[in-house]
């Protein structure tokens, strides 16, 4: 199995096609926000971003959404698999 291993988190891999990189990893390090109540992650891939996200605002409400089935239940267990 593929795994990514974050500080708090794990991204596991394996089948989707959108693997961590550095784009995704810059890109979810970077972005600024003041307080939201609402993240929409849509292309979630594997869910790098969104938990990236939700690591560093516990309170917004995160949507992370993903055409391909297969990332899509990648993300879930993802995100279900995270603290």
């Amino acid at each position: 199995m593929s795994v990514f291993r974050f500080k708090n988190f794990n991204i596991t891999q394996a089948k989707s096609a959108m693997k961590v990189g550095t784009d995704g990893v810059l890109l979810g390090s970077w972005v600024s926000y003041k307080n939201p109540t609402e993240i929409l992650d849509i292309g979630t891939g594997t869910g790098l971003i969104a938990l990236m996200l939700a690591q560093r605002n516990s309170k917004a409400n995160i949507t992370a959404i993903e055409i391909d089935k297969t990332a899509s239940k990648e993300a879930q267990f993802n995100i279900n698999n995270s603290p």
